[in-house]
């Protein structure tokens, strides 16, 4: 049976994409043995990248070595935890591992030794970012592909073809006098993932046009059926696409997302071509059809892993100016708006110059976004939008951790006079985060006229919490306070609850020391921020604007734990203090 358009689960966590592959690099050269297999499986548990389900049955001092974040496992711990599972086949793990690195072009095999490709290691080492990889990855990626069995009736450039039917479905609606909204997560699940064939994007277009129709004649009660019933009969000849048509689309599209070149509207509901990356798309479907082409496996390893195999077709002087002329109207639009002095624009004329300055221009235009973030959010009306899409964390839309680190963002622009909020999530061009922020750098960095802080986010509320979150979080404050030693600095930490083992490591942080020096973390719910950010609302109503000075207060005041005992009195603590915050101002 046919299959739909799917990702793998290491290419669904940009971050474990580059986990996976700095540890393929400790072995690069080696043979690709069944040795080597289970040893690159081992190597990922040593670098806690990956979690084994059965911790519990390990020999105590196993356990104990693993559960402890301070200790480094050695690679013989490591192996002994592995073969501890009992995998039936214990090296189809690390070819697992490899397959989805291998597919992205960023490793491969070339006489059965592991090597790492040119755009693998431009990754390693921070000269490209995981949204260059995404692009340059889906770019080429097609059906068939030597790496891939089970495809040889296929003829797709997925990506292309995504791209090419979203600007067929518009061109369409607006023949019809019908409003260009893109395509829903739906028709995308359904249309966009089943392109087996580029020559026939533009009737599918049709189809999905003829779909939404019959969609929009339909009352909420039918409509479900009808679903159902039209998966069965256009999804007939594919395997289970009742349910890969949801499961897969929210891990596309994500990866989509990092590209910039997709963008999300309608509270999450559609999917569109990105209209400030225009001149890339056009030149792009312009010089590709989304056909597949042929290559043998040495050949697609090539194409896959040369950062530079495929010359972008906007990559002209005069397209470039075109697209940094674009931008910079946008930056004077919204220095307009903040009050700014208005920037003037010398265009480079060398083509690696211009894609640098449009490179600038854009990470310009993203900071003006986010400072106009603080007077969007000015009024009460926008900080109750901003409660509710907190108390609804999981219904936005969005993956529930993204948009935990966009909301929390938008809460500190909210709470008092940062002279400026940077959150370090990848942004598309609308200033939406495309992913979380990357493991190795905080979620969210906070500059004030008296202190700094870090803002850390989660979603999770297990004891991974503790595992993923704990150590981490104390690593990435004590490298920020290290940035500047004059001014104190802080961490807020957010997650829909706080584990105990979590609250355990952080007040050994607190009371005592990490590393040889006590630091201020002040670990909160998503119930407490809001509330706090509705005494900021009360005080609005009252006329009273809190400043950072305050805010330094009170978290000088949560981490004033002298007469405190232990940690579960330490999270009542951190409550009663946030209760006279709001006596303070209600």
């Amino acid at each position: 049976m046919k299959q739909l358009w799917s990702c793998s689960t290491t290419m669904r966590n940009p971050e474990r994409a580059y986990q996976f592959l700095s540890t393929i690099a400790e072995i690069e050269d080696r043979e690709w043995t069944k040795t080597t297999q289970e040893e690159l499986q081992a190597r990922l548990i040593k670098n806690r990248f990956y979690t084994p389900t059965k911790i519990d049955i390990l020999p105590p001092e196993l356990q104990d070595a693993f559960n402890n974040l301070n200790h480094q496992l050695s690679l013989e711990e490591a192996k002994a935890i592995f073969y501890a599972q009992n995998y039936e086949d214990p090296p189809m793990r690390g070819r697992t591992s490899f397959d989805p690195i291998e597919k992205m072009g960023l490793a491969g095999l070339m006489d059965n030794k592991i090597f790492i490709t040119d755009i693998g290691r431009r990754y390693l080492g921070g000269e490209i970012e995981i949204g260059d990889v995404m692009l340059s990855y889906l770019l080429k990626f097609q059906y068939p592909n030597p790496l891939m069995r089970g495809f040889s009736d296929y003829n797709t450039k997925p990506f292309i073809n995504t791209l090419r039917l979203i600007k067929f479905v518009n061109k369409k609606c607006q023949k019809r006098g019908l409003k260009a909204k893109g395509i829903s997560k739906l028709e995308f699940g359904i249309f966009a993932l089943s392109i087996t064939d580029y020559r026939d994007v533009e009737n599918i277009a049709d189809k999905l046009l003829d779909f939404r129709y019959e969609m929009n004649q339909l009352d909420s009660k039918t409509k479900d059926s009808y679903v159902d019933s039209f998966i069965d009969q256009y999804l007939s000849d594919f395997n289970n696409p009742h349910e890969n048509v949801f499961e897969y689309s929210d891990n596309i599209i994500r990866c989509l997302r990092l590209t910039k070149y997709i963008y999300i509207h309608g509270g999450g509901y559609y999917i569109d071509l990105e209209p400030r990356r225009m001149i890339e798309i056009d030149a792009i479907l312009k010089d590709l059809t989304g056909e597949a082409h042929y290559y043998s496996i040495d050949g697609y390893y090539a194409f896959l892993g040369d950062y530079y195999g495929y010359t972008l077709p906007f990559e002209s002087v005069e397209k470039l100016k075109k697209i940094a002329n674009d931008i910079h109207v946008e930056i004077k639009a919204l220095q307009t708006s903040l009050k700014k002095n208005i920037s003037t624009l010398e265009l480079k004329t060398e083509i690696k110059e211009l894609k640098e300055q449009i490179e600038e221009l854009r990470i310009e235009r993203l900071s003006l976004q986010n400072e106009q973030l603080k007077y969007t959010y000015d009024d009460n009306s926008k900080i109750e939008e901003a409660e509710n899409a907190l108390m609804n964390i999981n219904k936005l839309g969005i993956k529930p951790s993204i948009a935990l680190e966009k909301w929390a963002n938008i809460a500190l622009n909210i709470i008092d006079d940062a002279i400026l909020i940077k959150p370090n999530s990848p942004l598309g061009d609308d200033n939406e985060p495309t992913f979380t922020a990357p493991g190795k750098v905080p979620d969210i960095e906070c500059y004030y006229d008296s202190f700094r802080s870090i803002c850390e986010v989660t979603m999770l509320t297990g004891r991974d919490q503790w595992f993923n979150e704990g150590q981490p979080v104390m690593r990435h404050l004590r490298d920020f306070e290290n940035q500047d030693k004059s001014i104190p600095s802080y961490c807020l930490f957010i997650a829909p609850r706080i584990h105990q083992d979590t609250i355990n490591t952080f007040w050994m942080s607190v009371k005592y020391e990490y590393e040889g020096m006590k630091q201020k973390i002040i670990p909160i719910t998503i119930s407490e921020l809001i509330e706090i950010i509705g005494i900021i609302k009360a005080a609005k109503v009252k006329g009273i604007k809190v400043q950072h000075s305050e805010m330094m207060q009170f978290y000088d005041n949560c981490t004033d734990i002298a007469g405190i005992i232990d940690s579960t009195a330490w999270r009542k603590h951190i409550n009663k203090t946030i209760q006279d915050f709001k006596r303070k101002y209600i």
